[in-house]
């Protein structure tokens, strides 16, 4: 009898979550023994485990204190946007044109128009991302920053900007081993300058390109080519099992593009601290959208026959 161990981190997944989906992993297949722990959990030693079975380990963020016992480890892992953008590419899935931004860098705004987005390659929550003149993108050193800023851990990109629209869009869909667990749509409040055309950037500044931000608004996503555009991209993280794929749509052309894949893992969004505000905040219910618990339910049964050893 195979097992299967799950390791929540709380703040990011509900135990609950893992003691159902667990009920029904042993309803459903009762060929599989389903244990649960946390990342900071040693010395660990559940009764009844079977320490000879083959074992899958799924743990949608970094293992922390927890070791697994033996057999397959399926782990969230920090990947620079850069690394991330480059396995897409591999697999045919479109990112933005990017760059590092490295020492003699000089941008043509004939390619790459007139603006450009700039972001760290280790950032996170939308932190540190700007819109800036092509023709005025250059190298800092790291150690000219602050000392908490992420230019100190990975380089700055430069990125060709997509418009979404008057005001900054995004899908985000989170799947687990390449299937879809929920998927929303973001729009920054407009509060935020519009911007009215494509570069249409206001001197004054006032306009934001990140669509993410606290006081945004969220809504249930349903577009069949966003969802199948983030299942595609998860084959470019085998050995990660939860992904929260970002994607924006070119309000011109239709063009959907990957703009990160968030492989680390915080993404629990159906009972995690971020994804109830989000819920509280918009009336949204993200673990009904496509039954969550029950697509879990059956990946994971799929996966640990597939997987553990």
């Amino acid at each position: 009898m195979p097992n299967l161990i799950l390791v929540h981190q709380r703040t990011k997944q509900d135990p609950a979550d893992y003691a159902e989906i667990a009920r029904r992993i042993a309803a459903r297949a009762p060929d599989i023994a389903v244990h649960v722990a946390g990342t900071k959990a040693r010395d660990w030693h559940p009764a009844g485990f079977d320490a000879a079975a083959p074992t899958l380990t799924v743990a949608p963020m970094p293992l922390r204190g927890f070791a697994p016992p033996r057999g397959a480890v399926c782990q969230g892992n920090e990947f620079p946007k850069g690394e991330q953008y480059e396995r897409l590419t591999a697999i045919g899935v479109a990112v933005p044109r990017w760059t590092r931004i490295v020492p003699g860098i000089a941008l043509d705004a004939a390619d790459w128009g007139p603006y450009v987005v700039v972001k760290p390659e280790l950032g996170r929550k939308g932190a540190e991302i700007f819109i800036k003149r092509t023709g005025r993108v250059r190298y800092r050193a790291p150690e000219t920053f602050p000392e908490d800023h992420p230019v100190r851990k990975a380089p700055l990109v430069a990125q060709q900007f997509v418009y979404t629209g008057r005001w900054p869009v995004n899908y985000r869909v989170v799947t687990l081993f390449g299937t879809r667990l929920l998927a929303w749509r973001c729009e920054a409040d407009h509060r935020y300058w519009p911007l009215e055309s494509r570069w249409d950037f206001r001197a004054t500044g006032g306009i934001t390109v990140v669509s993410n931000k606290k006081d945004s608004h969220y809504a249930l996503a349903f577009d069949a080519d966003v969802i199948a555009l983030a299942e595609r991209a998860h084959a470019a993280f085998p050995e990660q099992p939860l992904l929260g794929t970002d994607i924006v749509r070119d309000a011109d052309s239709g063009a959907l593009y990957v703009i990160e894949c968030n492989p680390r893992g915080d993404a629990w969004l159906i009972s995690s601290d971020t994804g109830r505000e989000i819920e509280q905040a918009n009336g949204l219910d993200f673990a009904a959208q496509f039954d969550a618990l029950e697509v879990a339910t059956e990946v994971l049964i799929r996966e640990t026959r597939a997987r553990a050893c």
